[in-house]
């Protein structure tokens, strides 16, 4: 019998230096995950010729996806979907695999404080929903800029189906899998604006909107857990929908929440190993946001490399384990 395709694991660089690449390489990172790179197609093919010569494969598009035309039916709708198809192809001609997105109607994750408490006076990042009064806005995020729109939970629904009924044939044709990152925070409301992606329920109707290979999951058990959801039964009943997975650890609850270490939060990690490997998850898994280190600038919260190094190297023996 031929034995089972494993786990890899992937990681985004950030700031992709070579000596980043050289140390995600030499802890063993087969995969980059790099953010949006636009739609010129020499670019994209000269970042993936760039990580091939460190020995890793850039397979994965994740972050600063322009998507907010889509999630609320503005009039750049349109221009949006015609970018995404294009990407698609270029990855294509790339030989990639996922296109991470999310259906944040707020554009992306958001933080109120970069620098919560961690083991050994490391800087965490947190959220807390108290903090955030009527003139204030979280201080940490990937969103660009929120919109003035608010969409309602029902037309959030339709314009994904729209979407996806739009792009899925698409990725399919290109060999590219569309991986849905749930909400983050995953609240059922935010600043007066619904969200829909913060349920293991929700993922799965999201998939059985348009059945396809290619209409996937990404599975981020840190966003999930602070709403409450069981993440080995969500990892179960999705199966092979999923296409990603985030690995990342946290303690506290949707409203109120800190990122720990990957070994020291609610989450256990190596349960949640032992689920993947159970559905026969061949897929890749990131270290997701780690506390930064002592001597660490902490401008990009989440994302330094040191702490996401050690997360690496804890995720491969969890591999390993499973």
């Amino acid at each position: 019998m031929a034995e089972a395709a494993s786990m890899r694991l992937s990681m985004v660089v950030s700031p992709p230096t070579d000596r980043h690449l050289e140390w995600a390489a030499q802890v063993g990172v087969s995969d980059i995950v790099i953010p949006y790179p636009g739609l010129d197609p020499a670019a994209l093919a000269a970042t993936c010729r760039r990580i091939a010569s460190f020995g890793m494969r850039c397979t994965h598009v994740e972050r600063k996806l322009p998507h907010l035309g889509l999630v609320h039916g503005l009039p750049n709708r349109d221009e949006q979907v015609a970018g995404i198809k294009t990407l698609l192809q270029h990855m294509a001609d790339n030989r990639m695999e996922v296109l991470c997105y999310n259906w944040m109607p707020d554009e992306d994750w958001q933080r109120t404080s970069a620098v919560a408490p961690a083991r050994g006076n490391a800087k965490a990042t947190a959220f807390r929903l108290a903090d955030i009064g009527a003139s204030s806005r979280p201080t940490v995020t990937d969103a660009d800029g929120l919109p003035s729109v608010r969409t309602s939970a029902e037309k959030l629904w339709e314009h994904l189906h729209r979407f996806l009924d739009e792009v899925v044939p698409v990725a399919e044709a290109c060999g590219i899998r569309l991986a849905l990152h749930p909400d983050d925070p995953p609240l059922d409301e935010f600043a007066g604006q619904p969200r829909i992606m913060h349920t293991n329920a929700a993922l799965l109707r999201a998939t059985d909107l348009v059945p396809s290979r290619a209409n996937a999951i990404c599975y981020c058990v840190g966003s999930l857990h602070p709403a409450g959801e069981d993440v080995i039964a969500g990892i179960e009943a999705l199966g092979d929908k999923i296409a990603f997975v985030h690995a990342r650890n946290v303690r506290g609850t949707a409203a109120d929440f800190v990122e720990t270490w990957h070994d020291d939060g609610d989450i256990d990690m190596p349960v949640v190993f032992r689920a993947l490997k159970s559905i026969g998850y061949s897929g890749t898994v990131r270290p997701d946001h780690a506390p930064s280190m002592s001597g660490e600038s902490n401008d990009t919260p989440g994302y330094e490399m040191l702490g996401r190094l050690f997360a690496a190297g804890y995720l491969k023996g969890l591999f390993d384990a499973a």
